[in-house]
């Protein structure tokens, strides 16, 4: 080794020795200016005689420590470039206000990873409505997981325009934005703002998009929800109306399977003397993956291409020509393979030449109305023993899809379905108390009692073809068996019923069901209880606690 570099270690090895010392030096000042502090506190009377002499040594002493400590700090300024060591009191402060930036920072990243967290995974959010109205349902989870294909979820506006209309909008975006996290990325949700792109509406030109619109897409396929079919209404006054509940997760839903779907199953509905609104019936078809359209036999011809056809609560006869259209249309030139619902009407419609296609496949419908004697199986509410009947399964068929939980189906002014031929089988019938009034029964001498039969049948369904296919007709006794009383509502008739439609018509899809979703008063406005707790939280109990936690630590390091 170099005397240059033995002498250079020297002094850097000197250097350090010297800032060491001045450290020391400077820690034992500041040690004793406490100790004279409170020394000079404990002088007494008796102790200022001798403070002269004593005073002129200490003198000496201070001035001694004075001019090595400021030597020492030139020394150590010189040495270190200028730079001056930090007391302890300083270094203390230095790591107290580290720490808190650290804590401060911690506080900051959990917040951004719980943001992207529960953006990312849905199941980490919380619904904290009273109904859990934001609360995605199982089986759209699975419909979101198992789709296979690109599916776009698109607003007629902006984001904040759209969920500021109102709150059910609000849940409607919810549910499409948490079936997009569930679905890997396939599911995607936009929102177009038709005032700024105008253009996108001349995709519809049968169609006027209007701002509440949430349309589904898939490649060439795509349905416009409106919001008749998202929400549920009641009229308030003859100009006004409000969204009662919400149906959009269940629309959504099947809107997706529907444009996703390679099935298309092709449903007219025959308009000539229907009674009853038939609106419930079509709208849930149409959720379900139905291409559903309306025609009047009188005037058109059945398209060759449908694969249902619905005659709804007619209140006349049809035509010997009419029922011929519907018997070519089951036969398919021999192929057979279609399929006929015929919902009876309530009153005693006599119809001859329908009643001729209906034995061909072995139904009739008799010219009574169905009663029900035994009271528990009559719905509460109920008046009187022809509605709000609950109805028995004949058979299994078409129940797959039922479940324990699952509340029986229920019928109401139902007229008894007859079974007239070997390929033709019951599917819902009343109790063993259960019997038919006669429309024209002598109401002094017809006794209900001794009308009692039991087992009266009020949904059938008959087959007829060849070796190779056959064409199905149902017959129910009553249109009420499909109105919204009924199949919109908690029974069992919603799952039943939709599920033999699709069996019938050959579709794998099962029916998808999802309850109607309510937001309440509660959800929407903070009562005085809640808002109080909530701000006694927000700006008292968490800054105390801050407080009392930056207190015990200050007694802490006050006594260490």
């Amino acid at each position: 080794m170099s005397e240059n570099e033995n002498m250079k270690k020297g002094e850097e090895l000197e250097s350090e020795l010297l800032e060491a010392e001045s450290e020391y030096e400077a820690d034992i000042a500041e040690e004793a200016d406490d100790i004279t502090a409170t020394d000079t506190e404990d002088i007494t009377e008796d102790d200022i005689s001798a403070e002269p002499e004593e005073k002129s040594n200490e003198t000496k002493n201070s001035d001694k420590k004075d001019s090595a400590k400021k030597k020492s700090d030139k020394t150590t300024e010189k040495k270190q470039g200028g730079k001056k060591s930090f007391s302890r009191k300083t270094k203390h402060g230095i790591i107290s206000a580290a720490i808190s930036l650290l804590v401060v920072a911690a506080i900051v990243l959990l917040n951004i990873i719980s943001v992207v967290l529960t953006s990312k995974y849905s199941g980490l959010t919380a619904d904290i409505t009273s109904l859990k109205s934001f609360e995605l349902s199982d089986e759209s989870v699975k419909i979101a997981e198992n789709v296979s294909k690109k599916v776009s979820i698109l607003f007629m506006t902006d984001k904040n325009t759209y969920i500021e209309m109102d709150p059910y909008c609000k849940q409607t975006a919810f549910v499409a934005e948490a079936l997009s996290k569930y679905s890997d990325g396939l599911i995607e949700v936009n929102y177009i703002d038709l005032v700024r792109s105008p253009t996108y509406a001349d995709k519809f030109a049968d169609t006027s998009l209007n701002t509440t619109d949430v349309v589904i897409e898939c490649g060439d396929y795509r349905r416009v929800l409106t919001a008749a079919e998202l929400y549920n209404f009641e009229a308030y006054s003859d100009s006004y109306q409000y969204i009662t509940s919400s149906s959009a997760e269940q629309v959504i839903d099947n809107a997706i399977v529907t444009v996703t779907s390679d099935d298309v199953t092709n449903v007219v509905i025959i308009t000539d003397y229907c009674s009853a609104d038939y609106s419930y019936l079509k709208n849930t078809l149409s959720a379900n993956g139905y291409n559903v359209t309306e025609m009047s036999l009188v005037k058109e011809s059945i398209p060759r291409d449908t694969d249902m056809v619905i005659i709804y609560a007619p209140t006349r006869d049809y035509s010997e020509e009419d029922v011929s259209e519907l018997k070519s249309f089951l036969e398919n030139d021999g192929k057979y393979g279609k399929s006929l619902l015929y919902a009876a009407d309530s009153m005693d419609a006599d119809t001859p030449h329908l009643n001729v296609l209906l034995l061909e496949y072995g139904l009739s419908i008799e010219h009574a109305l169905a009663f029900e004697m035994d009271t528990t199986k009559i719905v509460s509410g109920s008046t009187n023993y022809y509605d709000g009947i609950l109805c028995s399964f004949f058979t299994d068929l078409y129940t797959e899809n039922m479940t324990d939980n699952d509340y029986p189906v229920v019928t109401g002014y139902t007229r008894p379905v007859y079974i007239e031929g070997i390929n033709s089988t019951p599917l819902l019938v009343l109790s063993e108390k259960s019997g038919e009034c006669p429309y024209d029964a002598d109401e002094e001498t017809w006794n209900m009692e001794e009308a009692v039969t039991g087992k009266e049948c009020v949904l059938a369904q008959g087959t007829n073809g060849n070796d190779y296919a056959v064409s199905t007709v149902i017959v129910s006794g009553s249109y009420n068996l499909f109105a919204k009383a009924y199949y919109g509502s908690s029974y069992g008739n919603s799952t039943y019923l939709s599920t033999m439609l699709a069996d019938v018509n050959g579709r794998t899809m099962s029916n998808i069901s999802v309850a109607e979703k309510v937001i309440t008063d509660y959800d929407l406005n903070l009562d005085r209880s809640t808002a109080f707790n909530l701000g006694f939280v927000v700006y008292a109990f968490i800054p105390i606690v801050i407080l009392g936690a930056g207190f015990v630590v200050f007694l802490l390091r006050r006594n260490r």
